[in-house]
């Protein structure tokens, strides 16, 4: 298996040798032992693909589906089979063995160290046998040792270009998981007594153990000739000689079907003449290709990113988890969290697939909900075999908005990181710096994209008179989209976010359930918007007097939801015990019942207090401007009697008990929404002043 160009240019070996000689040489070996290739195919090379292989031009009908263009005998493959010198007599009476061709271990090492490990040491002595190993016509075709380009290979100044990148601590932790198994390995070899064992050194370790993991197969390929009780699930790879020059291509359409005396390579497409045969390796993020491959992607399709997120010791969600694995220990066996942010061409999802869902990892969502719920939604969380999550019921579309909020600062933040990271750097100088950018760009365009699709969706959160129909949708996607700036994005990706929105069904059920204190008169009944408006504005300028800390705008005043609150409690209990009083809308009555059955209105006769000092002490400052403001302004408080009940008493609807109820209620039911996160888009170097990142809060009425 190869890179497109890197593996082409590397598998000419030490000479630097820039003819087909090496892969006819293998072609004819390989033919030697019973293997194939397709009359219709050739060997060819550029400097874009390196070696590969393609139709041959004057071919003119081309390649159709179902087409076998190698057959690479089994006599040929390399694997622990070798290692062990598997042999054995078939049901038909033929007789399969699978040679050590030169290099015999102790069998108490392959015990001892395992079929992967022993495999890699395997490789490593054939290596070392040169001309007159069995598999030299295939070993001199492979990247020779430190011609390879994945981020273990990285020195010097490449290394600058991961910084910043998963891949810098990923290249650390593979490496010194490789050292530690070389070293136990090594010193297992070493009390084997083993004759030359100096000459399996570290560099030597590190390639075979690369070769492995990117052109190796799985021990599947040889299930026509050993039966599948014998072939281990795992740890055992087989390398095939000749199908491992294919290139990958994402979502080629192709086969590997294990044969009696052969492991054939189909294409189930049709391939036109001039065109290359391409393997499909699987879907492959562009780490994954940099890790084992060596290269990645420009715009590769099946792209994703992997988010880091750790449940705090003693979270809700991290509570959640241990229910789990209690109900289901089987979950146990699954060590890595499906926490992922896809691009928005990833081809493999279900047709049912919520828009927002198709970007961001269901688990990734759910987690990031459980994190951001209050104590009112964590009593609903649902815990199953298949997933950890908060239902969609009403009031609980607040989680959602809170967990799309905390994603945009997770990927403003990324982006930030990438970008910043990168300022000094120049141009590539080789083909890993090439990569390495590649790498960098096109994580930074995934999360640029993924930023858009989730600004879109608490954009809506935010449209108060927006009734969702397709022709108001698309009205406001395009007004959402000019906040992209032009050429920002390819014309393709630009397309891709808008039919990505369009096509698919949201999570957010409902529009318009996030407000910032401008908006909320607006849910008012008409005849309460006014006095209701006025009142909170006198009691912000009184307050602002009197304590200097809050010294401003109503917006920007603490107190102003829980004001909100607060009249919006009295008006709708003043309407349950009156008639003739101005009802609030249907909406904002089931509301005010969901906030008085989730947090109990508050004792008459015991004073409340909270429990953070600084807010305590806020709070009693403004006791006493509300209790001055009773006696010298009056008149703001009994225009509204008629809709909040008497004012004069001490439990009037803006008392201390009920300021302290709301006060709390805001805490839980607000979301701190990032103030316009397409701001980032426009920015040359987002990390160097250009962007800061702020948040707003807004009030969360469910509809």
């Amino acid at each position: 298996m190869s890179d497109t160009s890197a593996l082409g240019a590397a598998a000419q070996g030490p000479n630097n040798d820039s003819s087909l000689e090496h892969y006819t040489a293998l072609l004819d070996w390989m033919v030697s032992k019973g293997g194939q290739l397709h009359e219709s195919v050739e060997i060819a090379k550029d400097e874009r693909r390196g070696v590969h292989l393609q139709v041959k031009n004057d071919w003119k009908d081309g390649v159709p589906s179902n087409t076998h263009i190698i057959k690479t005998p089994l006599t040929s493959t390399m694997s622990y089979f070798n290692v062990i010198g598997y042999s054995f007599n078939t049901d038909d009476g033929s007789f399969i063995s699978f040679p050590e061709h030169g290099v015999h271990f102790p069998r108490g090492f392959a015990e001892a160290v395992g079929q992967e490990e022993s495999s890699i040491f395997f490789l490593m002595g054939q290596y070392l046998q040169g001309k007159e190993g069995f598999w030299y016509p295939y070993i001199r075709t492979l990247p020779q040792p430190g011609a390879l380009t994945t981020p273990l290979y990285y020195e010097g100044d490449d290394l600058e270009w991961l910084e910043g990148t998963s891949l810098s601590p990923a290249r650390q932790q593979k490496a010194n998981l490789l050292k530690e198994k070389y070293g136990t390995v090594y010193t297992e070899l070493c009390k084997a007594g083993f004759d030359g064992a100096e000459k399996y050194t570290w560099d030597l370790y590190l390639w075979a153990s690369t070769i492995f993991v990117s052109r190796a197969f799985s021990a599947k390929v040889l299930s026509g000739v050993i039966p599948d009780t014998q072939l281990p699930e795992e740890n055992v790879s087989v390398l095939l000689p000749f199908i491992d020059i294919l290139n990958h291509r994402p979502l080629a359409k192709v086969e590997w079907r294990a044969g009696k005396g052969n492991v054939a390579f189909l294409v189930l497409e049709d391939v036109a003449a001039g065109q290359e045969i391409s393997n499909n390796y699987g879907p492959r993020n562009n780490e994954q290709l940099m890790m084992n491959y060596g290269f990645c992607l420009p715009n590769n399709p099946c792209d994703y990113r992997i988010v880091s997120l750790r449940a705090p010791p003693g979270s809700p969600l991290q509570m959640a988890r241990s229910q789990q694995l209690q109900m289901f220990p089987g979950l146990a066996k699954e060590t890595d969290d499906p926490y992922y942010v896809f691009n928005v061409f990833y081809p493999l999802l279900a047709p049912d697939t919520p828009m927002e869902h198709s970007i961001f990892s269901p688990a990734l969502f759910d987690a990031v909900s459980i994190l951001a719920a209050n104590n009112r939604e964590l009593e609903t969380l649902e815990v199953t075999e298949q997933s950890i999550r908060i239902p969609d019921t009403y009031g609980n579309s607040r989680t959602t908005l809170a967990a799309l909020s905390q994603i945009i600062i997770e990927l403003i933040t990324h982006i930030v990181k990438l970008r910043s990271s990168a300022a000094d750097l120049q141009n590539p100088g080789n083909l890993k710096q090439t990569h390495a950018k590649i790498y960098r760009d096109s994580q930074i365009m995934l999360s640029e994209t993924a930023l858009v699709i989730a600004a879109w969706t608490l954009n809506r959160a935010r449209q108060h008179n927006f009734g969702g129909s397709w022709e108001e949708t698309k009205q406001l996607l395009g007004s959402h989209m000019v906040r992209v700036p032009p050429g920002k994005f390819p014309e393709e990706i630009r397309s891709r976010i808008q039919v990505r929105i369009l096509e698919r069904q949201s999570v957010l059920a409902n529009n318009g359930e996030l407000f910032v204190l401008d908006d909320l008169p607006e849910i008012l009944p008409v005849e309460m918007q006014q006095p209701c408006k006025a009142c909170l504005q006198g009691v912000t300028q009184n307050a602002g007097r009197a304590i200097p800390m809050l010294r401003g705008s109503l917006e920007t005043s603490p107190f102003a939801f829980p004001m909100f609150l607060c009249f919006i409690r009295a008006a709708h209990t003043a309407g349950e015990s009156n008639s003739e009083t101005v009802s609030l809308s249907s909406r904002l009555s089931k509301w005010a019942r969901c906030l008085l059955e989730n947090y109990p209105a508050p004792p008459e006769d015991v004073l409340w207090a909270l429990e953070d000092e600084d807010d305590e002490q806020l709070l009693d400052m403004f006791d006493n401007v509300l209790e001055g403001m009773k006696t010298r302004n009056g008149a703001i408080f009994s225009d509204l009697e008629k809709f909040t009940g008497e004012w004069q008493g001490d439990n009037w609807w803006l008392s201390p008990n009920w300021l302290r109820w709301a006060w709390m209620i805001t805490e839980q039911e607000s979301v701190q929404v990032p103030e316009e996160p397409l701001a980032l888009l426009a920015a040359e170097q987002p990390g160097q002043g250009q962007v800061m990142l702020s948040t707003a809060p807004c009030l969360y009425i469910p509809q």
